[in-house]
């Protein structure tokens, strides 16, 4: 299984980005982790193969930005790409009163999806509507701003470091912020920090460098067991893997050493209530094989799998 981390170039779409994996590497699945506008740049984590079956495990993953936005127009896209709607003068503005603007939208939010986006409308992509001039009402949706910092006011730009929840449209916090000062805005730029604690910046590879990488050996393929380092780890022997293979319920005996210490007081506390953990089957080379869950039932524990990756 291997996951790449990209640093997407301005102008290339998501798809594009796996459309080169796809050829670089010749491997016919490819999946990424959290679109990016052709705008935006940085983190895109690229998976490949039976790697694409962990993305669901990261799709819940906090994402981390820089954004530039323009005060002082409105735009129908919400960003520099699209045309502009509305222009106000905003050289009244003080930085002081921009930064406690910027502030108020910490915490939960309501937000309206951008009616130039992928979200579907009765099962239509909401960007092909409004192209064709229809008016689109876009949907609501609630999401959370953990951290906001602006690093710089010089108007009419205001550049903020973001930390937010997933499915959060930062072209939508430009233009609600223009809205909120009363005189418009939109996004200029906007670069991915990270994805989650796993993906960001240390871990990445440009398009370019990529292209310049001549044996396979020298790639940064980055380990799925060092990025699933949130889910609890059991040590597979023989006579488990055997059993892992036919996709059963597996009872863990007592014998079985766990590879971290403080799993033997997880299944402890588990032991106590009903409740299920996911968790992650390794081999003695510590390679994933197989993800699920472990519960405990009738004084007996059990790893159920959902994932698994031997035949």
């Amino acid at each position: 299984m291997r996951i790449i981390n990209i640093d997407k170039p301005k102008g290339w779409t998501s798809f594009d980005t796996v459309r080169f994996i796809k050829r670089r590497f010749q491997e016919k699945k490819v999946g990424h982790l959290g679109t990016l506008d052709p705008m935006a740049t940085g983190i895109l984590p690229i998976f490949l193969g039976q790697a694409t079956r962990l993305i669901p495990l990261f799709n819940d993953a906090d994402k981390s930005y820089r954004a530039v936005c323009k005060l002082g127009q409105s735009t129908n896209t919400f960003d520099a790409e699209g045309s502009v709607t509305e222009s106000k003068e905003c050289g009244f503005l003080t930085p002081d009163e921009v930064i406690k603007a910027v502030y108020t939208f910490q915490g939960q939010q309501i937000q309206q999806t951008p009616a130039f986006s992928a979200a579907k409308i009765n099962g239509t992509p909401s960007y092909k509507l409004a192209r064709q001039g229809i008016e689109v009402t876009g949907k609501t949706r609630s999401v959370y701003f953990h951290e906001l910092e602006v690093e710089s006011v010089d108007l009419p730009f205001v550049q903020i470091k973001i930390r937010c929840s997933k499915g959060t449209y930062i072209r939508t916090l430009a233009d609600d912020l223009g809205k909120l000062l009363k005189v418009g805005g939109h996004l200029t730029s906007l670069e991915r920090l990270a994805c989650g604690e796993w993906f960001d910046q240390h871990n990445s590879v440009s398009i370019q460098h990529l292209k310049e990488i001549i044996l396979d050996t020298d790639v940064p393929w980055i380990f799925p067991v060092d990025v699933l380092n949130h889910l609890h780890t059991i040590i597979s022997t023989p006579d488990i893997l055997k059993l892992l293979k036919d996709g059963r319920r597996i009872e863990i005996p007592q014998s079985i050493m766990f590879e971290h210490e403080d799993t033997k007081c997880f299944l402890n506390v588990l032991k106590d209530t009903s409740k299920t953990a996911q968790t992650k089957v390794l081999d003695d080379c510590q390679n994933i094989v197989a993800i699920g869950f472990v519960m405990w039932e009738n004084g007996d524990c059990y790893f159920q799998p959902t994932k698994v990756f031997v035949k």
